[in-house]
């Protein structure tokens, strides 16, 4: 009987051994300085230099990563038997071996922040590295092309407000891509890369440049009151010089700046963002999509700030995936009004070039045509062709049929002209019952 108890109590130590041997349980780091907890508790960062004492466990090698929003120059020291190996990534990364051991991290902060820390396996840390990369890579490529893009069209159009689109897409590329670490990878060493000083910069211009595009796509000037406007834009002044401030290495300045900097930015977002509404009761070209735009922007920000823990990827890419949305509308409404105002200049341009009576162009407009075929005559060479038709005894046809019938001939003979004559040719109406037709020919036979 005793026997049996004491193999019983020789099983019992067994497994309990093994669990607390095995993994998960033997695998584990924790912070045990400057207080203890565990990694999946967010660590508590203080102004300056930062001792961060780790006590792990490992059962096989693990990797332990965080963000470089706050932490800067981040070192570790350990034991002489152990070695932790840094690791190229986006994010601060090192290989922790296995064993039992201790270690410290020291790093440099210029704010009081949280920094959250995780430690997992190499295959899915270099997984999820990878496609982080490629993520942020994707993004940065996007906002180039688009930047290239806008710029290039608001160049031939001599609008302002397609430079201001471009800089807010280069401001957004810039600021996320700092803030996702990707230029560590190139640039490890280079460590004003990964400041909050620069990326605060980018943060203030993006805001501005956004609301300055927007006012300027929808003309909010011409269709809000004064004080209405100027909420808006000196939302986006203010987030800018608060960006700089941020940037100095003045530590009171630094904190009080960057509380300014969320708020503002807010009240700018959601002035623009009523502003935008009352644009689309107006019915101004562009304003749905604009505050589609607006929506999906301020959704992914409150999801950020409040709802951190329901997705981890979502946390992580949910502005990034909404900025890019928001830029795509953004320029469907950038390309509609393109488009409203070039309609306009063509209907305003035939108003001016066309006969108010019969379906060709008037003395104006085939004046300036006919100026332009001769520039490619002179160019090309070939032939041109003028023809000057009128209406024998036209004032006998309005004296005795009236003017309405005279009006119906000089319409069917305008008609017949168009149909007798090329695409290319140049159909006009000088006056009365004067007609004219210039077509440029490649040979004497043509003509």
């Amino acid at each position: 009987m005793k026997q049996g108890i004491g193999r019983y109590k020789l099983v019992f130590i067994s497994v309990l051994l093994m669990m607390l041997f095995s993994s998960p349980g033997y695998a584990d780091c924790q912070v045990i300085a400057p207080q203890a907890q565990t990694l999946q508790q967010p660590l508590d960062i203080s102004l300056g230099l930062n001792d961060i004492q780790f006590k792990c466990r490992l059962a096989e090698a693990r990797v332990l990563s965080f963000p470089l929003d706050a932490l800067q120059k981040p070192s570790v020291y350990t034991g002489q038997d152990v070695i932790i190996t840094p690791l190229a990534s986006a994010r601060a990364a090192y290989l922790l071996p296995e064993g039992v051991y201790q270690f410290t991290l020291t790093a440099e902060s210029d704010h009081i922040s949280k920094v959250s820390m995780s430690l997992r396996d190499l295959g899915t840390f270099q997984h999820d590295n990878n496609l982080h990369i490629l993520t942020i890579s994707a993004f940065g490529g996007f906002c180039i092309a688009l930047c290239i893009y806008v710029g290039i069209l608001g160049r031939s159009l001599r609008n302002a407000g397609f430079y201001a689109y471009s800089g807010y897409i280069l401001s957004a590329g810039f600021f996320f891509v700092l803030q996702e670490g990707i230029l560590r990878i190139v640039f490890p060493a280079v460590h004003w890369l990964h400041s909050h000083q620069i990326k605060a910069i980018f943060a203030g211009a993006t805001v501005y440049t956004a609301l300055r595009f927007i006012t300027l796509l929808l003309d909010l000037r011409l269709i809000l009151k004064r004080w209405e406007y100027q909420i808006i834009i000196y939302s986006g002044i203010i987030v800018l010089g608060l960006g700089f401030i941020a940037a100095l290495p003045i530590a009171p300045l630094h904190a009080i700046a960057n509380q300014l900097m969320g708020l503002v930015t807010l009240i700018g977002m959601v002035a623009v963002t009523l502003a935008t509404a009352y644009a689309l009761l107006r019915k101004i070209h562009g304003a749905g999509w604009v505050l589609i735009a607006l929506l999906v922007l301020l959704s992914a920000m409150v999801f950020r700030v409040y709802l951190p823990d329901v997705n981890e990827f979502l946390h992580r890419y949910a502005l990034i995936v909404a900025v890019t949305v928001e830029a795509l509308l953004l320029a469907i409404a950038a390309s509609e009004r393109v488009k409203r105002l070039q309609s306009d200049k063509i209907q305003a341009y035939l108003a001016a070039s066309s006969d108010p009576l019969c379906p060709v162009l008037n003395r104006r407009g085939w004046e300036e045509s006919a100026q332009k075929m001769m520039t490619t005559h002179s160019k090309e060479g070939g032939v041109l062709l003028l023809l000057f038709i009128d209406l024998d005894d036209f004032k006998q046809i309005n004296d005795t049929y009236g003017h309405r019938v005279g009006d119906q001939a000089l319409v069917i003979l305008a008609k017949i002209l168009n149909s007798q004559s090329r695409a290319q040719d140049i159909v006009g109406r000088l006056g009365g019952d004067e007609f004219v037709v210039m077509s440029h020919c490649h040979s004497r036979n043509v003509a």
